[in-house]
C-alpha cells in the first residue's frame, strides 16, 4: 500500500515537473544549461579522473593490501573493515559523490557487509579540501581564514557520525586474533595472492574506464535535473512557501531569517546555497553556519546522486539519510565552536586574481593527491600504534 502511495505520489510530481518545464520554456533552458555547464567544465575534469585510478586500484588490489593494514584501526573505531579505510581517504579529498561510488565498488567485491556499506556510505561523502579551503572562503567570502574552520567543522562532524554509527553495532571479529603477525607482510602476501587472479591490465583498464564513465553520466543528470527544478520552482509560489518555511525556523532560532532563501536553495543544490549565502547581508557567523548546515545537508541533488549509486546493490540509505541531519547540526555547532576558538575573522583582500589566474584544474589534482595520501599515511601510522600496543598489552 505505501509503495503504491509513494509511486502514484511520484507520477504526480513527474507530470506537474512536465508542465512547468512546458510553462517556462526559458527557465528550463537556463538551468539545463548552467547544469550541464557545471558538469562539463567542473565536475568532469574533477571526478572522472579519480573515478577511472580508484577503480583501477580496486582491481589491482590495492584495497586489499590496505585492509589488512588499516584493519586494526578501522574495525575498533568505525566498526568497518581496513579496506573502509581507502573510502574513507578518497571520500574525503575527492568530493561527492566518490564514497558512494568506491562503497558500491567494496560491496560488489565482497569487501564489505550491507550493512557495513550503509554505514560507510552515511559518512565518507564530503565535500573536498578544495571546495572548502578555496570555492567557498575565497571564491564566495573573499576571505581565506574561513576555510580551516569549515574543514574542521565538517570533517569533525563527519567522523563523529562514523564513531556514532560505530558504537551501535558489535565488530563481527576478533581484534585480538585478526591478522596476528607482521602487518606489512600479510599486506604484501595479500597483495600477491589477490593479482593471481586479476584481470589482464588491458580488460582492467576498459572496466575501469567503463564503469566511471557511467557514474559520470549519472551524476551529471542529477545535476541538470535539479538545476531545472530550481529555476522552476523560483518561477512558481513552491519556492515561497518553502522560503517562508525556512524563515519561520530561523526566525525562532536567532540566526538572520533573510538567509531563508540561502536555506531553501541549498536545500536542493549545495553549490548555489552556500554562494547565496554568501551574498546575503547577514553577520558572518551566521553566515558561516547556514552554510555549514547545507554543507552538512548536502542538497537533494547529491543526496539523489548517492541513492542511486546506493541502489544498484539495494544497499540501504537510512544512514544516510540520518547522517545529512546530523551532520548538518553539528557542523553549526563546530562552525561557531572554532569561530570564536580561533578569534575574530575579517576579509584580507581581492582573490579575484589568485582564482582566475594562479589557480588551474592541475592544482585539484595536486591537492587531491596529496591529501589523500596524507590521510592514508595519517591512518597507517595510527593502525600500527594500535597493533603495537595490543601485541604488548599481554607483557604489561
Amino acid at each position: 500500500m505505501r509503495k503504491n502511495i509513494f509511486y502514484s505520489f511520484l507520477t504526480v510530481l513527474a507530470v506537474a515537473m512536465t508542465i512547468a518545464m512546458i510553462l517556462y520554456p526559458q527557465s528550463t533552458f537556463r538551468g539545463a544549461t548552467f547544469g550541464l555547464t557545471t558538469w562539463a567544465t567542473v565536475l568532469i575534469p574533477a571526478l572522472l579522473p579519480f573515478f577511472i585510478i580508484s577503480n583501477i586500484l580496486v582491481e589491482l588490489g590495492i584495497v586489499n593490501f590496505l585492509g589488512i593494514l588499516l584493519e586494526p584501526l578501522m574495525r575498533p573505531l568505525f566498526k568497518q573493515p581496513g579496506a573502509s579505510g581507502f573510502v574513507l581517504a578518497m571520500g574525503f579529498t575527492s568530493g561527492f559523490p566518490m564514497g558512494a561510488v568506491l562503497t558500491n565498488t567494496l560491496f560488489e567485491k565482497n569487501l564489505v557487509t550491507k550493512d557495513e556499506a550503509s554505514r560507510l556510505i552515511a559518512f565518507t561523502n564530503n565535500s573536498s579540501p578544495l571546495f572548502l579551503l578555496v570555492a567557498i572562503p575565497i571564491g564566495m567570502f573573499n576571505n581565506p581564514n574561513l576555510g580551516l574552520i569549515l574543514l574542521l567543522a565538517h570533517y569533525i562532524a563527519n567522523l563523529t557520525l562514523g564513531i556514532f554509527l560505530g558504537l551501535t553495532k558489535k565488530s563481527s571479529k576478533n581484534l585480538d586474533s585478526y591478522h596476528p603477525g607482521n602487518l606489512l607482510k600479510r599486506s604484501w602476501q595479500e597483495l600477491l595472492t589477490f593479482q593471481k587472479n586479476s584481470k589482464a591490465f588491458g580488460a582492467l583498464l576498459v572496466s575501469s574506464v567503463n564503469k566511471s564513465i557511467q557514474n559520470i553520466l549519472m551524476i551529471g543528470g542529477f545535476v541538470i535535473f535539479f538545476a531545472v527544478l530550481i529555476e522552476i520552482l523560483k518561477e512558481t509560489c513552491l519556492f515561497y512557501i518553502l522560503s517562508l518555511f525556512f524563515y519561520k525556523i530561523l526566525h525562532f532560532t536567532g540566526i538572520n531569517p533573510g538567509l531563508s532563501e540561502a536555506v531553501t536553495i541549498g536545500f536542493f543544490e549545495m553549490t548555489l546555497g552556500t554562494q547565496k549565502a554568501s551574498q546575503i547581508n547577514a553577520a558572518l557567523t551566521h553566515q558561516l553556519m547556514i552554510v555549514s548546515l547545507i554543507l552538512g545537508w548536502s542538497g537533494l541533488s547529491i543526496q539523489a546522486q548517492v541513492t542511486s549509486i546506493a541502489a544498484r546493490n539495494n544497499i540501504p540509505i537510512g544512514y544516510y539519510i540520518f547522517g545529512r541531519f546530523f551532520q548538518g547540526i553539528l557542523s553549526l555547532i563546530f562552525t561557531l565552536l572554532f569561530y570564536y576558538s580561533l578569534g575574530h575573522i575579517s576579509p584580507v583582500g581581492n582573490f579575484e586574481i589568485f582564482q582566475r589566474e594562479y589557480f588551474s584544474i592541475l592544482d585539484l589534482y595536486y591537492i587531491n593527491f596529496i591529501a589523500c595520501l596524507s590521510i592514508l599515511i595519517i591512518l597507517i601510522i595510527l593502525s600500527s600504534f594500535i597493533k603495537i600496543a595490543k601485541t604488548l598489552k599481554p607483557r604489561l
